[in-house]
């Protein structure tokens, strides 16, 4: 006997959402509406271990701002970089030649940093959090207040954040 289900047949019905607005908001289904801001990571290792449980309690406290009423997920999505991006990005146009020492060695200093580093891995954070609202209007309200909450609960952390607009969650999705 054989079971059939509808699956997907291309990658954009793979992807189950209903709208996404200019704004950022997304509808996923008939009731929930979802953001999505980024964030940068804060450096715990490096910090001193009264700093270290300061960032964490305050971590806590964000993820505990989120109550069963607010959907939360949280997205780190690596990717490989190309070597030559960050060769370029590296190099320093030639201006004068008295600085031209100082350049190079500058460059040999980031090109040894970066071979060291995070072997070419580009990271991203995403924190993307949704409500129940029988319409739009609604959702859009709702989800203000709770993206200024989460962005000052991000700045109080020490942690840059942004909120992303339709094209860029769809530039994540598309990636």
């Amino acid at each position: 006997m054989q079971i059939k289900t509808k699956a997907p047949q291309t990658v954009q019905q793979s992807i189950p959402y209903r709208a996404m607005y200019r704004d950022g908001i997304c509808r996923v289904n008939e009731r929930l509406f979802t953001k999505t801001v980024a964030f940068q990571d804060v450096n715990y290792h490096l910090a001193q271990p009264e700093d270290q449980a300061v960032i964490f309690e305050g971590w806590g406290s964000f993820l505990n701002y989120f109550d069963s009423s607010i959907s939360v997920q949280l997205s780190f999505i690596n990717r490989f970089g190309r070597p030559d991006e960050y060769k370029r990005s590296i190099l320093f146009p030639h201006v004068d030649a008295r600085f031209d020492s100082i350049c190079r060695e500058y460059a040999d200093m980031l090109q040894n940093q970066l071979a060291k580093g995070n072997n070419g891995l580009n990271k991203t954070k995403y924190i993307t959090f949704g409500v129940q609202a029988d319409d739009l209007r609604t959702a859009k309200l709702r989800l203000e207040r709770v993206e200024v909450d989460v962005l000052n609960n991000f700045k109080a952390l020490g942690v840059a954040a942004n909120p992303l607009n339709g094209l860029e969650r769809l530039e994540v999705l598309h990636g």
